[in-house]
């Protein structure tokens, strides 16, 4: 297992502030430099393909699609007031602005296939899918989708540069139940546990220095999905973001997914695969997971392998979601996985675990309102939990064992019957 990378408190809080810092500013130059590229494409339902294509009034193109198409590499797209019932996929660096304007997948067949290993191909039930670096993405009501609303992957390689902004993401992933309501592969259930079709917003892997700010993510099954199913997602920011009941998943989710993120010894393989330095801050995550034992926040890594590490929980409040309002499972028994080198810091964390976390191994359910929570199967984790206000709960920290924790003892904690409850 890989040494502690948090030998003092000053490190762990300093190092993700410094990355974080180097994500946004990256972010914010790119598309200072993308916007001036290219012109500017107009899609209004009431388009005539002969119009001088100058403003909403006389636009050219019907369709987001169209326009999309016939777009410069580094232009812009604006898509005026109305409803377009349509799948968008994105495959070159473009600026995508909405004024009042609806994507809705009500009625759509999703036609945008990816070959995947061990899966074969399969089709994205996405209404938005992002393949390419340098996307700006905002102003849109995104909803209806049977999968996620909107999903970003590096399926040609790593994409970097995206910034997915001002957006409604509502009422998408909707394809699940059991039987599933969709053919999706992400929404197959597992047993009586209804699939995860992947949620509001997903960065499927393959994804770095990327953002995602100030949306409005709320009534789907779970809001921000972050993994590494086809490559490393690392380095992004997930800030300023109000995700709220999506009932059935977690508000924002980290997990590890892809079992190569580890070599056989233990050792990271961060340019193959594993969930690392992404920040998540000043969020508000409310209402998440309370009917399918969803968090406000989840680091996971599910099996031997999986890696989600040196990630920074910062600033956000959380409060009212089904499980801890900051959650991590290291799921399986002592075995190579990574669950390491996170952060959680001067967050306001309020009454949580509304549902209880049934674990999967001793000492058993934790059923009173917990703040932040981590539970290990037998993987040795060391995280770092410093100046949070934690109030409203009966555990305000409940940490099982092998779980090492730093700076415990900066937290406040007000109306909590137990602070810190260690070592089970």
């Amino acid at each position: 297992m890989r040494h502690n990378r948090f030998v003092r408190l000053a490190v762990a809080l300093l190092a993700p502030l410094l990355v974080a810092g180097v994500v946004v500013a990256q972010a914010g130059t790119a598309f200072a430099d993308a916007g001036h590229h290219g012109h500017t494409l107009y899609v209004s339902a009431s388009a005539k393909h002969w119009n001088s294509d100058r403003s909403c009034r006389s636009a050219a193109f019907k369709t987001i699609q169209s326009a999309v198409n016939a777009a410069s590499a580094g232009g812009t797209v604006v898509v005026c007031p109305g409803t377009y019932h349509e799948q968008v996929v994105i495959s070159e660096p473009l600026t995508l602005t909405g004024k009042h304007a609806t994507i809705d997948e009500t009625g759509v067949t999703p036609t945008f296939q990816v070959t995947l290993p061990g899966l074969g191909t399969q089709t994205i039930f996405a209404a938005v899918v992002m393949e390419s670096s340098w996307i700006n993405f905002t102003g849109f009501r995104v909803q209806h989708a049977q999968g996620e609303g909107i999903i970003a992957a590096g399926l040609n390689g790593p994409v970097s540069g995206i910034v997915i902004s001002r957006n409604a993401v509502v009422h998408n992933d909707l394809g699940g139940g059991v039987p599933p309501k969709s053919t999706y592969f992400l929404c197959a259930a597992e047993g009586a546990v209804p699939g995860d079709c992947g949620e509001g917003v997903h960065f499927a892997g393959g994804v770095a220095y990327s953002t995602i700010r100030d949306n409005f993510i709320a009534d789907n099954s779970g809001g921000v999905l972050l993994t590494d199913d086809v490559g490393p997602t690392h380095n992004n920011v997930v800030q300023g973001n109000v995700v709220t009941d999506n009932v059935a998943d977690c508000g924002i989710t980290v997990p590890g997914h892809n079992p190569n993120a580890l070599n056989s010894s233990g050792v990271p393989q961060p340019s193959v695969a594993g969930v690392y330095r992404n920040a998540i801050l000043g969020n508000v995550v409310t209402g998440n997971g309370v009917k399918g034992f969803g968090a406000g926040v989840l680091f996971a890594t599910p099996t031997p392998g999986t890696a989600s590490y040196d990630n920074l929980v910062q600033g956000n409040y959380i409060a009212g979601n089904g499980l801890a309002g900051v959650t991590m499972h290291a799921h399986g028994p002592a075995s190579h996985e990574d669950l390491n080198g996170n952060v959680i810091v001067r967050n306001s964390i309020g009454k949580n675990n509304l549902l209880g976390d049934p674990l999967d191994g001793p000492p058993g359910p934790v059923t009173k309102p917990t703040g932040v929570l981590v539970f290990s199967g037998g993987t040795p984790v060391s995280v770092t939990i410093a100046h949070n206000h934690i109030f409203n709960n009966f555990f305000g920290i409940w940490l099982s064992t092998p779980v090492t924790a730093f700076g415990l003892r900066t937290n406040k904690f007000s109306h909590v019957i137990i602070p810190i409850s260690a070592g089970h």
